[in-house]
């Protein structure tokens, strides 16, 4: 679709981190912060962001006050798939049972260990993985000694943490995209896996079920009323009890807009605009 050009926008000045968006002052996301970086952001209305951006800039922009779209306050306070399942906790939003596990330690002799009951199936998921990498069925318990070989050689290069989840069986999932007020539901149905990413071999699909549907968009507008996310792929899974949370992607590829996806974000960036 090309650039987006809001350098005449009359509410300005605008600073654009984002490449295919020309404000009043524009820079690569990555750049040196000398004061030429700073004073513009000291001017500045609002900034615009890519999808991938340095986490401590971000925090110096929303610390000024400074408007942003899109808005990551949510993405860095509850960062990667462990923050998430704190966030579904902390709202009240339905997700499956999980086990948060800091460090393999905690199945150890420690006196201060607690137990931890492992029940099979269960889905191992490690949170700084992306594309349904990282993301293990264990079927049995004989399995685990093998997944927790993986874990430990995870702690000796210095990365912790993984998620023992629920493991909730179905023919299909669901990506609700959310591009400023739009919500754009899609279904997956699984191929072989038990995962329905589609580097996995899931495709999508028309929508089995209109209720789930509805129910899961539902869901979608309480997480972005009270969290002001508004550009993410929210992922759900389908299990015979309803749709649960699973994970929301602020980074995430969208081949199933197929080429619609800058419209749809330039339109939502208008918008953002004449509301600041």
């Amino acid at each position: 679709m090309g650039d987006l050009n809001i350098s005449t926008y009359p509410r300005g000045p605008i600073v654009s981190f984002h490449p295919l968006v020309r404000g009043h002052a524009n820079f690569w996301a990555f750049t040196a912060l000398d004061d030429e970086v700073l004073g513009a952001l000291e001017g500045a209305k609002a900034v615009l962001w890519p999808q991938v951006l340095p986490v401590s800039l971000y925090r110096y922009v929303r610390k000024r006050g400074l408007p942003c779209f899109p808005n990551y306050d949510v993405r860095l306070n509850f960062p990667g798939k462990d923050g998430q399942l704190l966030l579904f906790r902390a709202l009240g939003l339905p997700h499956p049972g999980s086990v948060l596990v800091p460090k393999i330690a905690a199945f150890g002799s420690h006196p201060e260990t607690r137990p931890i009951e492992l029940t099979f199936p269960v889905v191992l998921k490690i949170p700084d993985e992306h594309e349904g990498q990282g993301v293990y069925l264990i079927e049995k318990e004989e399995e685990w000694p093998r997944y927790l070989a993986l874990l430990k050689e995870r702690e000796r290069t210095g990365r912790f943490g993984f998620i023992l989840q629920e493991f909730v069986p179905s023919s299909f999932d669901l990506r609700v995209f959310v591009i400023g007020r739009k919500r754009l539901p899609f279904w997956r149905r699984k191929g072989k896996d038990f995962r329905g990413n589609l580097v996995q071999g899931g495709e999508y699909v028309s929508c089995p079920s209109q209720e789930l549907e509805d129910k899961a968009l539902e869901l979608v507008n309480s997480l972005l009323t009270r969290t002001g996310i508004d550009l993410a792929a929210v992922d759900f899974l389908v299990g015979e009890e309803g749709v649960f949370f699973n994970e929301i992607n602020f980074v995430f590829a969208h081949r199933a807009l197929k080429g619609l996806f800058e419209e749809y974000f330039f339109e939502a960036l208008k918008d953002f605009l004449e509301r600041i």
